[in-house]
């Protein structure tokens, strides 16, 4: 018989919520939603790019990428 294992690992967002008696300070305190931009904001940051460039087909992820640098980017600034 075979055991599934299951490996939890650290995320952002667990990582930067501070348990009772451990108050955090500074930008680790921020939520990690500030860091991260959600999929659809991305997403739809993306389709601007798109039709800035004339709507150009074949650089979806280029386009994916930028917006994703834009909003994370505009997120650690806040």
């Amino acid at each position: 018989m075979s055991k599934k294992t299951t490996v939890r690992r650290a995320t952002p967002a667990a990582a930067s919520q501070a348990g009772p008696g451990r108050a955090q300070t500074g930008p680790a305190a921020q939520p990690a939603w500030r860091a991260e931009a959600h999929p659809d904001r991305i997403s739809q940051r993306a389709y601007e790019l798109y039709e800035q460039r004339g709507r150009q087909d074949g650089r979806a992820l280029e386009d994916w990428l930028q917006a994703e640098q834009q909003l994370v980017g505009a997120g650690r600034s806040m």
